[in-house]
């Protein structure tokens, strides 16, 4: 899949991410938002702040790692992509792909990002 060979960032924050977008420009980028952030800032506050940074060179990715509860709750929210660990029961990601298609979310694994980067 093409959006793993975007460079990626590691964000906590809109600023933070934001300030990622404008150094990288001309470049497509994904910026993969922090499962420890949506924990608790939540996922409606999160989908705002996706909802700021659209833009046409970025993926906004949320991170819901193992999180079973928090991956379906980011699903409810319409994200366009939600990032989880391989390390899932694959019956459960069975059951999240599942849902994930019905609302159209693209679901990804955290493990495939090869160009992850967590500072500027």
């Amino acid at each position: 899949m093409k959006i793993y060979e975007n460079l990626t960032f590691l964000s906590h924050n809109y600023k933070e991410a934001l300030n990622f977008y404008k150094k990288n420009k001309n470049k497509k980028i994904n910026i993969l938002y922090s499962f420890k952030s949506i924990l608790w800032q939540g996922p409606s506050l999160v989908k705002d702040i996706e909802k700021s940074l659209k833009r046409k060179k970025m993926n906004f990715i949320v991170e819901a790692n193992l999180n079973v509860g928090l991956a379906l709750s980011l699903i409810r929210q319409n994200f366009k992509y939600l990032s989880l660990s391989r390390e899932i029961d694959d019956e459960i990601m069975k059951k999240i792909q599942s849902i994930a298609k019905k609302k159209k979310v693209t679901v990804l694994y955290t493990e495939n990002f090869l160009n992850l980067k967590n500072n500027i």
